[in-house]
């Protein structure tokens, strides 16, 4: 039961996480974040807070990438 419990609020949390960024910032709706779209959201992001965002350097920002930046308060708000 208490892995059920854990599994779905992780599910719920990921949903939310993927509404905020589906919704909000990737205005092409390509599900990935492009540099365009992530200096619309976040105005004040530096060239290496991009480059550390974009973990596997394909030069778009995949939800998982988002995530663990915002989790890990490599990004301010947006």
């Amino acid at each position: 039961m208490k892995k059920i419990l854990i599994s779905t609020v992780a599910v719920i949390g990921f949903a939310g996480a993927a509404m905020a960024f589906e919704e909000a910032m990737d205005t092409d709706n390509d599900g990935v974040l492009s540099e365009a779209e992530m200096v619309a959201a976040y105005p004040n992001i530096t060239r290496e807070i991009l480059d550390a965002v974009d973990t596997d350097s394909d030069g778009n920002i995949s939800l998982e990438e988002w995530t663990v930046a915002k989790e890990s308060g490599l990004l301010g708000e947006g």
